[in-house]
């Protein structure tokens, strides 16, 4: 992944996306399949027969540091059309 020289609202540096994972323990990767888990469900509500959920104490541990940050989000653009 290319990440950008600084933060805008479309796009992370490194720096940013290793302090996000420090807060949530997890790798970069896991990081990223998270962030991407979350936009999908946005986006297809409705998850594939057998994929497999985060636990119930993962969850809370990231809405505890971030659920705060849900009430505020407002997405500027979609990537599917009409929606």
């Amino acid at each position: 992944m290319k990440f950008k020289d600084k933060d805008t609202p479309n796009t992370v540096t490194r720096k940013t996306v290793k302090a996000m994972a420090a807060m949530l323990g997890l790798n970069e990767t896991q990081l990223i399949n998270y962030a991407l888990s979350k936009l999908r469900e946005e986006l297809f509500p409705t998850l594939p027969d057998g994929a497999p959920e985060l636990s119930a104490k993962a969850i809370e541990a990231i809405r505890a540091r971030y659920g705060h940050l849900e009430a505020r989000y407002k997405p500027s653009s979609s990537l599917i059309q009409d929606l």
